[in-house]
């Protein structure tokens, strides 16, 4: 719904709500300080007035973003209260009213739902960012929608006038499951089937990582030639879920969600856009850089495997008992051993390796027969065709060989004509590729690769 505001301006004769000649002309009849109490006292009548409270969302402009969500009750004694899903009580304070620059609205005693957020702690020195005075920065017409903004922090606090009970916080649980249920696979997405010249049949799509658990919405798409990236923080309320902050596409905001009972999805509210949220094995979004980068000198041992790229790499192992483990490789060299004062490999010794004079393979499958070392190995040559920024086909290429074909021919040849191992070969070429993914955990570098044909088939692997 689209509101029409009335700023805010103390200079104007603030808070004028009627348009009543009379009551302009007596709005100026009066003395400066005598207009300013009539102002404050009009304010006051507004929040006080509500039968149900506010619902009362503060979102807080730190180093980081957080958001607050409470039912507020505004009394005509200047005490405030405060009741959330955390504290089985409300929480009492006092605010009041007041003019200086501008009109301000201050919480000016502690509240512990409240307060907490502009308090320097353990984990945030300096205060996680929250204010305790805020400007009046714009009314709705019907006196249903007031904003306010921090004094420091430039926080946004938005009170939206409740229109039943708000007590019971059991509805607000309600909508944390319902997001739950509907995240049946590994992507959520929004898509957006109305503005931005999007329609129900080429809706324009946003991937959106919706978590209650994290209290945070990652967000990532491509649009109009360009990636946008970054983290909303979620919350929860009476009548549904928003975002601390809009994702802003164009000029259209986005930033509330209704749930559709009959259509069992949560859909963008309170926007000029139309659009609802769904899930999908692969994400919709393609994140730049990610081929140049896989592309960059990886040496990468499989991890482990799951579905038919298990079933296909373990029956190749029991075939092919030489073959010790897998490793996909770019723009790859050879590795040699070390060799001791004799002139004698070293072997027996993990990473012990000379880089200076081994060839260079370029791309393919490394089947070691070594579990550690890369010494011995057959060697498979691909093609890594790039689909997208993310994703990739693997291309077999003609040149194999094995690093025993000196000493023994028949190595390579056993393997090179194996059912298993030329199965699992094939399987890894199909054709309709991979969806990519690097992640660093504890310092460690992974590679993902997950089947586009079937997302359910995937294997991981580590950089060595």
């Amino acid at each position: 719904m689209k509101f029409k505001y009335i700023i805010l301006f103390i200079f104007l004769a603030l808070g004028m709500t009627s348009c009543d000649k009379n009551d302009f002309e007596n709005k100026f009849d009066e003395l400066p300080d005598a207009r300013m109490q009539s102002t404050i006292k009009e304010y006051k009548k507004i929040l006080t007035d509500s039968e149900f409270g506010w619902k009362f969302t503060c979102s807080v402009n730190g180093e980081f973003e957080y958001v607050l969500y409470n039912v507020a009750h505004f009394n005509e004694d200047n005490t405030l209260s405060l009741k959330s899903n955390t504290l089985e009580d409300p929480a009492v304070s006092e605010y009041k009213i007041m003019s200086e620059a501008d009109m301000e609205l201050v919480f000016n005693t502690y509240n512990d739902n409240f307060t907490p957020l502009s308090y320097p702690g353990e984990t945030a020195p300096d205060g996680m960012g929250g204010d305790i005075e805020y400007n009046f920065v714009s009314i709705s017409e019907d006196k249903t929608e007031i904003i306010l903004e921090g004094k420091v922090y430039k926080g946004k606090l938005k009170l939206q006038k409740a229109d039943r009970d708000l007590s019971d916080f059991a509805p607000v649980q309600k909508f944390v499951n319902l997001l739950g249920e509907q995240r049946t696979k590994r992507h959520m997405n929004l898509a957006i089937t109305s503005g931005l010249g999007a329609s129900e049949e080429n809706p324009v799509v946003l991937g959106m990582d919706l978590s209650s658990m994290a209290s945070a919405c990652d967000y990532n798409y491509n649009y109009k030639g360009e990636f946008y990236s970054g983290r909303k923080m979620l919350y929860f309320d009476h009548d549904g879920m928003g975002l601390s902050t809009p994702i802003t596409v164009e000029e259209s905001e986005i930033q509330y969600f209704t749930y559709n009972e009959e259509k069992k999805r949560y859909e963008l509210a309170n926007s000029d856009l139309e659009g609802y949220l769904y899930c999908t094995d692969l994400p919709m979004y393609y994140v730049p850089g990610v081929y140049d980068e896989f592309m960059n000198h990886y040496s990468l041992k499989l991890r482990s495997s799951f579905g038919q790229a298990w079933d296909k790499y373990i029956a190749m192992k029991k075939a092919n008992p030489v073959i010790k483990s897998m490793v996909v490789v770019t723009d790859y060299k050879q590795r040699i051993p070390l060799f001791d004062e004799d002139g004698n490999p070293v072997l027996d010794e993990v990473y012990n390796h000379d880089y200076e004079f081994g060839k260079h393979l370029g791309e393919g499958l490394l089947f070691s027969f070594e579990r550690y070392n890369q010494f011995y190995f057959y060697f498979v040559p691909l093609e890594m065709v790039k689909l997208q920024e993310d994703r990739i086909k693997m291309k077999r290429l003609t040149g194999e060989f094995c690093t025993k074909d000196n000493e023994d021919p028949s190595v390579g040849e056993a393997i090179k004509n194996n059912k298993e191992f030329n199965e699992l070969v094939d399987y890894l070429c199909n054709d309709g590729g991979w969806y990519i993914k690097r992640t660093v955990e504890y310092g460690l570098i992974d590679w993902d690769f997950i089947s586009q044909d079937n997302p359910k088939d995937f294997f991981i692997t580590r950089l060595e």
